[in-house]
């Protein structure tokens, strides 16, 4: 289309520099020596090990929470039910690594609710294991899975759930033979959201002292100095997010065929009295345990803080602000183009799709392949062109949401409409705002939500490239944190938290499930 043929030139930079970032890394990854006594086999293995048990586990409890309760949210009328259909989402807005200290800072030797314990001849074990940090892991991060559900059951339809009850099946039956199958599509594409985020968090796993492949990218980059060592941990933290894109996307796509959609809705079943207070008495119960708890705890640890300061709290707010901003601004700016550019050509979809593949890599890669192809190419650290290195891995890590927001936009688009365009004389500009940017200016202000949220909230890549004396919400949790400073690290998490909140109930407000998912 001649209208769109602009958007070709103005993606044409990211995708360069895309195809250059990769193939740069993994060349530079794995052609140079590293330091053996850092990367020994069975440092190798224990990360493979904690990386890959923590990741599967996390998400199958996940799943575990999240696919029942969008399950009764969607179906049943009970106490509350609209409340907690986005209530039990509001966790999305506490990192992990935030939702980690928290919980280790509950449940410490030292800690309150430790010592009543003991009095009564209680003792709890630690929660600084593998199987503490996939409950924490899972507490944050299922309503990745929930949304996606949700979203799932929305468009499968009543009809085949009639069909299903025709046959003599009762409501739990036809839920359990007919819905639940239908569902494995959302459910496994949750599943990898929640692999992803658990592979790149840093944060979080630190405070619970199990060593992933992020930990262990982080202390061969700054604490034994080995450039090329760090760089190989990412190769091969890439090569095992290779492997769980394409485990999904396989499943996924031979269950897709189990999902019919329809445009009717499902009527809410009625459950007798009972089973509505049990039911009602379970939303309670986890949404206490996975928001509540946590954030009334932050509350009561930033009035214990005695040396609060409101001027540096409210730098770092200030500082996480313009990250948030710029990447938004550039990040939707590069994904309306090369969305446009998807739309106009097919000579470019490799490349774009590629080019907007990142979400699904880990913070920690991303930036410590920038700084080796930096360090090689340029013989100088890109952290001392200020926040330009933060804002390029920002984009290429949150550019999916925004190419995929944005994209499906224009996938509503009538042709007809496109092709009455095309007889029009061309003029690129007019052809965007008058037709095109009332089509995609929803999904757009969504990618900015999404974007904006998302690049506050990521630590390790802030950590790696954040100029010297920069601060942000992130990267001062973190600081605090690591020393064991629970009540130091309160403030700017309350701040962070609020902050996405904002952004979670604009999202759960704008956003269309059935549409956008």
């Amino acid at each position: 289309m001649q209208n769109l043929r602009i958007w070709n030139y103005l993606s044409l930079p990211w995708l360069l520099f895309t195809m250059i970032f990769f193939i740069g890394f993994f060349i530079l990854a794995f052609s140079n020596e590293i330091d053996p006594a850092i990367l020994s086999n069975n440092y190798l293995k224990k990360l493979f090990f904690n990386t890959i048990l923590l990741s599967f586990s996390s998400a199958i409890l996940s799943a575990l929470i999240a696919v029942p309760l969008a399950i009764l949210v969607t179906f049943y009328k009970f106490p509350g039910h609209k409340f907690f259909s986005w209530g039990l989402s509001l966790s999305i807005a506490f990192p992990a690594y935030v939702y980690a200290f928290i919980f280790v800072g509950i449940f410490e030797y030292s800690s309150p609710v430790s010592e009543y314990l003991r009095s009564i001849n209680i003792n709890l074990p630690s929660i600084k294991n593998l199987f503490g940090a996939s409950i924490i892991m899972s507490m944050a991060l299922f309503p990745y899975i929930f949304l996606l559900t949700k979203a799932q059951l929305s468009s499968v339809g009543v009809n085949i759930f009639k069909a299903a009850k025709s046959l003599g099946d009762n409501n739990s039956t036809a839920i359990y033979k007919v819905i639940i199958p239908s569902l494995k599509p959302s459910i496994l594409a949750g599943m990898a959201l929640v692999i992803f985020e658990t592979i790149a968090d840093f944060g979080g796993v630190s405070t619970l002292r199990v060593e992933t492949f992020t930990v262990g990218i982080y202390d061969a980059w700054f604490g034994y100095q080995s450039y090329f060592s760090a760089a190989r941990l990412a190769g091969y933290l890439l090569i095992f997010v290779f492997f769980v894109i394409f485990i999904s996307k396989y499943f996924g796509h031979r269950y897709n065929s189990l999902a019919p959609k329809t445009a009717e809705k499902f009527e809410k079943l009625n459950l007798s009295t009972g089973k509505q207070f049990l039911v009602t008495s379970l939303c309670i119960l986890i949404f206490g345990l996975v928001f509540c708890v946590p954030f009334f705890q932050l509350i009561f640890w930033h009035f214990e803080n005695i040396e609060f300061s409101l001027v540096k709290n409210l730098s770092l707010l200030y500082n996480s602000l313009i990250i948030g901003m710029c990447a938004a601004i550039v990040t939707v700016f590069f994904a309306t183009s090369l969305s446009l550019s998807h739309r106009g050509t097919k000579k470019l979809r490799p490349m774009i799709l590629i080019s907007s593949s990142g979400y699904a890599i880990p913070g920690s890669v991303i930036a410590a392949g920038l700084l080796i192809v930096f360090v090689t190419t340029f013989n100088t650290s890109i952290t001392l062109y200020g926040l330009f290195g933060l804002l390029l891995c920002l984009s290429l890590r949150f550019m999916t949401p925004a190419f995929n927001y944005i994209s499906s936009s224009l996938d509503n688009i009538p042709q007809s409409s496109e092709k009455a365009l095309s007889t029009k004389p061309n003029n690129p500009y007019k052809a965007f705002t008058l037709f095109y940017l009332p089509q995609i200016k929803p999904a757009v202000f969504l990618s900015i939500m999404i974007v904006f949220i998302e690049s506050i909230k990521e630590q390790p890549a802030t950590l790696l490239l954040r100029p010297v004396g920069f601060d942000t919400l992130s990267t001062r949790i973190y600081n605090y944190t690591s020393e064991g400073q629970w009540e130091m690290a309160a403030s700017p998490s309350l701040l962070l938290i609020l902050l996405s909140l904002v952004f979670v109930y604009l999202i759960n407000k704008n956003i269309d499930l059935k549409n956008n998912f």
